[in-house]
């Protein structure tokens, strides 16, 4: 019995260390994953920010009576009092509006930036995004870009195609 003990006492002795060193080791990258994953969720949920920030505020313009829809656009982003504007900083987003009178002029992306009686509408929606492991991409910004081509409810009788 005194041998059974002396044999696990010397094997216990010959692992010491060997918990710190599987510990130095796995942590880090257990830490890294796990970073990295928590990057990939917030990118997919700026995502889903961007996308819902356009559709409503797109809605919003489009259906408006005021014909200065732009600015309706612009305010309807900036001054909005949904979750999202306490957690997203609404003034990364960049935004751009051109109107168009046809099909044809939205195809070949001839507009203007004055919508007064043209139907079409391209509201655009970019944010930039810092992310945290910005070595793994190409730039040191991530540009999450959205856009939405609209016809104007107000402006639909000139929309004849």
């Amino acid at each position: 019995m005194r041998s059974l003990r002396r044999k696990h006492t010397r094997r216990k002795n010959q692992q010491s260390g060997v918990i710190t060193l599987e510990f130095a080791i796995g942590f880090p990258l257990l830490f890294f994953f796990l970073m990295f994953w928590v990057e990939i969720c917030v990118i997919g949920y700026l995502s889903s920010v961007v996308d819902y920030a356009i559709s409503e505020s797109s809605r919003t313009a489009r259906s408006s009576a005021n014909a200065n829809y732009e600015s309706i656009f612009r305010t309807a982003i900036s001054n909005s009092n949904d979750f999202w504007t306490k957690v997203v900083d609404p003034t990364k987003f960049s935004i751009s509006v051109e109107f168009y009178d046809s099909l044809d002029s939205a195809a070949s992306r001839a507009g203007t930036v004055l919508g007064s009686d043209k139907p079409i509408a391209l509201y655009q929606v970019s944010y930039e995004y810092e992310p945290m492991f910005s070595y793994l991409y190409d730039a040191e910004t991530l540009n999450l870009s959205r856009e939405v081509i609209a016809i104007q409810e107000f402006e639909r009788d000139q929309f004849s195609q």
